[in-house]
């Protein structure tokens, strides 16, 4: 009896060392297992990204590049100045790239947008602006978007109207700097702040296609010429669009007469008819 009391503390530490062993070779066994799972993982990822890019290298190539949206220039002249080559892969084609040496090379592109259609395919989607005005300065006169953009640079005035016969004369506001493929700078930007809250709205106008020139060199006088022939003042922009609907009837009534308007109050507007108007 006293033998085996006296045997129970050494057996009690025994099976305390039994269990510490065993649990350091299942959590070590736990780590090795968890070590090999990671590791066959980062394996399957590396072969199935080395199978992807070998895909991508091998099949996704391009055989054929169009031109979308362009209403001015040869499609293959925009083509050839993208960079894209035949056989290039087309998930390596750098979209920036492409889009900085278009619009370098053609002042007219406003955006160029690179679409990729898969396999092998490429679209250039180009967006032109129209020629809607030009400037002189100094005898030299500058197209202009309707935003203002510098788009190309002519000589003469009679170069410009033969090339756009439809362009119209943007007069007003001392011109500080005019680059082809920038943006008009005028030495006040208070010209360019209302140029472009004007011309947006005059050329959603019903008679936006007759008008000749526009001239905002007086804020509170601007003047909209019509067919070289109608001369309107319509004051500042307050009311804008009912002016212009306005103009646009008395245009309609007075058939082919030369003279001047006044709409700078369309409740008190008048006609002077002049036989010998006309007028820039």
């Amino acid at each position: 009896m006293l033998d085996k009391e006296k045997n129970k503390p050494q057996n009690t530490a025994t099976e305390k060392k039994q269990r510490s062993g065993f649990e350091r070779l299942k959590r070590k066994n736990s780590t090795r297992q968890l070590r090999q799972r990671v590791l066959y993982t980062v394996l399957i990822l590396v072969l199935l990204a080395v199978f992807l890019i070998s895909t991508v290298a091998i099949f996704f190539r391009v055989h054929s590049i169009t031109v979308k949206g362009n209403s001015v220039y040869n499609d293959g002249d925009i083509v050839n100045a993208s960079g894209i080559k035949r056989d290039m892969n087309i998930y390596l084609i750098d979209d920036k790239s492409v889009s900085t040496a278009i619009l370098s090379q053609f002042p007219y592109v406003r955006t160029v947008k690179v679409e990729r259609k898969i396999p092998n395919s490429v679209v250039l989607n180009v967006t032109c602006d129209d020629p809607n005005y030009y400037v002189e300065i100094a005898g030299e006169c500058f197209v202009l978007s309707g935003k203002l953009r510098v788009m190309s640079r002519f000589e003469s005035k009679d170069e410009v109207l033969a090339a756009h016969p439809n362009i119209k004369k943007l007069i007003g506001g001392d011109i500080s700097r005019a680059v082809v493929g920038s943006d008009l700078e005028y030495v006040r930007k208070s010209y360019s702040q209302q140029a472009k809250e004007l011309l947006p709205i005059l050329e959603a106008a019903e008679l936006f296609e007759g008008v000749s020139a526009i001239d905002f060199s007086d804020r509170f006088n601007i003047y909209i010429t019509y067919d070289h022939r109608l001369k309107a003042n319509i004051g500042n922009t307050d009311d804008l669009q009912l002016k212009l609907r306005f103009m646009n009837e008395i245009v309609k009534d007075l058939g082919e007469a030369q003279g001047t308007i006044d709409i700078k109050d369309v409740e008190a507007a008048y006609v002077l008819l002049d036989s010998d108007g006309e007028y820039d």
